[in-house]
């Protein structure tokens, strides 16, 4: 079979030998199988290479390990900032160190590199297709070189290379090829010139029969990577109207903010990603490396430092993490106060970081001007009838509150009552992250309304933070040539307190305005104290779902931590198919839930050593109705939920139990849980075997995939096992993000 080599790069960042450390090349190499840039060289040189790493796809990648120089030229205008690129030479070259080989060489001093002779290049010429290889036209590019392996032989072709736009397939037909080709060779390319998807290596000019397998090996090549283009525009397209559509749920007060950082995070195929402050991360979701996440707090700072007049444009960063960089995105709405999106991003050839017209920028761009991703669901105007503003009474700030229940909402919805041409200019409602605060602790914006300008200031948020700690409304004047008048008022949960509202007159406020003011801060705080209690609920039922697991796995004798994998698989599993937040807490506590059913099961049936008898086994196979009646009776377990406890033994050729569903019939989350409890219950010891060694397991995968198990799904678990992000430490069970 075909050997298949992913795009993702890993350079070893080390001179050749005998040469000296330079800062204007950087060495990579081809692996056979994925994972990011080793961002192990010298500082200078990381960021050197930096503007023209981002700007490398994966056919250039490809065509540079096959034996093609690739030019690359700096761009006119770029999509994100780039730590030195003023300093970007004009051109870069991209190479193979021996052509053929894995080795590559990514050079942009604009002196020539010093390589061995290369093999005799020749260009494809017209050929008619043998009949034997009309069958290639239409398989995927592995399988076409699978299918003319009998005839690239006959062809005299030593050795091929080909790419559908993801993947590099290298075939080696000969075992002198197995290392890269000696400079004596010939090499045939498959497609035209700068549009080439591969190349033939071969002892002897190229005849008539190796330009027809040329040709024929170029369209399926050709039709893979349009395809693989068209999959990569649909799925940015489909993951922009997710993130749209939860900045419209958040706006409406139907969604939390982290709702819309999920989706952002996986339209940008973030390994994690925060919402960020000057002083550090408010909301977190994924994989997070914490001391880049503390650098990008300080380089945003930076970006929004005093004497920035122009709002700060996305900014691609090296901030030191292992295989990754960090895409600050900062908010830039007037109500962001500071604030911005941060991405973790595995350092690999992502096409629409250089691309400034990529769809994945536009939606971006929509959202860093959104202010509901700033400060949450934002407030309604003041009403007016018949085009006379009217003065706020009680029943019209109650009335403007509606029916939120977003502690953030109802405070934007009072302060934009409370404010206007009769009343007061501004207002702000201000948190506290870390809880109740004292003194000059931190505090955020939560909400604003009107002219916030001077609520931003140090010394006035300090004063207002003093006036709010003595548990009661008041009133503030501001000294100075154009005296300032405050109304302020905490927000308290619990008898402490944990925000404060406050209004910026120009003129003294009417006496009526502070007693409103308190009225607006009792609803807020009561929404924060449901909004807290609504948390510690989710928490209770995130932790009663998961000992109930564990409980089960004694009660069966499974092996210790089995409900653990199991849920840190399938999530994982869940995040590489793209499952949006509400589906991936569905498939936790579906892991959590899925044996619930035993609980009903006789000891001497559960425990028995030996093959169970027929009777035996349909009391066995009972345990997944049982476990499924038992949750629906609760009457508030959501139905994906019932259903990967109902079918999770279900199987794909429509043998398994208990409704004998077949393929697509049965339900996704399901079929994904079926893979990982497969997985985990042949490498895990049990107390009637001993645990598969890995390569038994992933033996018995394959094999029975597409009978027992999904074959689609079954593909992306073996290459999720594969990849270098598999040996870090797996996420936790329980993200609070997704509740």
């Amino acid at each position: 079979m075909a050997r298949r080599t992913d795009p993702p790069i890993t350079p070893p960042a080390r001179p050749e030998p005998g040469s000296a450390t330079g800062t204007d090349h950087l060495h990579l190499t081809l692996p056979e199988r994925g994972g990011p840039l080793d961002w192990s060289g010298p500082r200078a040189v990381r960021h050197a290479a930096l503007p023209w790493l981002v700007m490398l796809g994966t056919l250039d990648l490809h065509r540079a390990a096959w034996g093609e120089r690739v030019t690359l030229r700096r761009p006119r205008h770029r999509a994100v900032r780039l730590a030195g690129a003023h300093r970007q030479a004009l051109c870069a070259v991209l190479e193979a160190a021996v052509p053929g080989g894995p080795e590559l060489r990514l050079d942009w001093s604009g002196r020539p590199a010093r390589h061995a002779a290369g093999p005799a290049l020749h260009a494809a010429r017209p050929a008619d297709l043998p009949a034997e290889l009309l069958g290639c036209l239409t398989l995927p590019p592995a399988q076409a070189l699978d299918a003319a392996m009998p005839f690239l032989r006959r062809a005299g072709v030593l050795r091929a290379q080909l790419s559908d736009g993801e993947e590099l397939t290298d075939l080696h037909l000969h075992p002198a090829t197995l290392h890269p080709p000696a400079p004596a060779l010939h090499a045939l390319n498959i497609g035209p010139p700068h549009a080439t998807l591969g190349r033939l290596w071969l002892g002897a000019p190229p005849g008539p029969d190796a330009h027809a397998a040329a040709h024929a090996l170029f369209v399926p090549a050709r039709a893979a990577a349009r395809q693989a283009e068209l999959t990569r525009v649909a799925r940015a397209a489909r993951l922009s109207l997710d993130l749209q559509g939860a900045a419209q749920a958040l706006r409406d007060g139907h969604a939390l903010p982290e709702e819309a950082l999920q989706a952002a995070q996986r339209l940008t195929r973030a390994r994690g990603a925060a919402l960020l402050t000057t002083r550090g991360a408010l909301l977190q979701t994924g994989t997070l490396d914490a001391p880049a996440l503390r650098r990008a707090a300080r380089s945003l700072h930076l970006m929004r430092g005093p004497g920035r007049a122009t709002p700060p444009t996305p900014a691609l960063l090296d901030l030191g993490t292992p295989g990754g960089w960090t895409l600050l995105v900062p908010l830039t709405s007037p109500e962001a106060a500071g604030g911005a999106w941060a991405f973790q991003l595995d350092a690999s050839a992502q096409p629409w970081l250089s691309d400034p017209d990529d769809l994945i920028w536009d939606t971006l761009g929509r959202a860093a001007r959104d202010p509901a991703h700033a400060t949450g669901p934002r407030g309604l105007e003041r009403r007016q009838e018949g085009g006379v503003t009217l003065s706020p009474t009680l029943l019209s700030v109650l009335g403007s509150l509606g029916d939120s229940q977003i502690p953030s909402q109802i405070a934007g919805r009072g302060l934009s009552h409370l404010t206007g041409d009769g009343g007061a200019v501004g207002g702000a409602y201000l948190t506290a992250p870390g809880g109740p605060v004292a003194g000059d602790a931190g505090r955020d914006l939560a909400a604003s309304a009107g002219r916030v300008t001077a609520l931003r200031a140090p010394e006035v948020q300090t004063e207002l933070w003093r006036a709010s700690g003595q548990g009661e409304a008041r009133q503030l004047t501001l000294p100075g040539p154009a005296p300032a008048f405050l109304s302020v008022s905490p927000v308290q949960v619990g008898g402490q307190t944990t925000g404060v509202l406050a209004l910026l007159h120009a003129a003294p406020p009417p006496p009526a305005t502070l007693p409103l003011l308190s009225v607006l801060a009792g609803q807020v705080g009561k929404a924060s104290e449901q909004q807290r209690v609504l948390r510690d609920l989710a928490q209770v039922r995130e932790q009663t779902f998961r000992v109930l697991g564990r409980v089960l796995e004694y009660r069966s004798f499974e092996t210790k931590g089995h409900t653990d994998r199991v849920t840190a698989l399938a999530l994982r599993l869940g995040q590489a198919l793209d499952l949006p937040s509400t589906q991936l807490a569905h498939l936790r506590w579906g892991a959590y839930l899925h044996d619930l059913g035993k609980i009903a099961i006789a000891d001497d049936v559960l425990h028995k050593q030996g093959a169970l008898t027929a009777p035996e086994r349909r009391w066995m196979r009972r345990h997944v109705t049982i476990g499924e009646t038992l949750l629906r009776e609760q009457g508030l377990v959501p139905t994906e939920v019932l259903q990967i406890v109902r079918h999770h033994h279900e199987r794909w050729d429509g043998t398994g139990y208990p409704d004998g569903l077949s393929g697509r019939d049965i339900p996704l989350l399901a079929r994904l849980f079926a893979v990982v409890d497969v997985f985990d219950a042949l490498s895990s010891e049990r107390p009637y075997k001993a645990p598969w060694s890995r390569a038994d397991t992933l033996r018995e995968l394959r094999r029975v995939s597409g009978t027992h198990l999904d074959p689609d799904l079954v593909e992306t678990f073996l290459i999720m096992l594969e990849s270098p992000a598999w040996s870090g430490p797996p996420a936790e069970p329980f993200d609070t993000a997704l509740h």
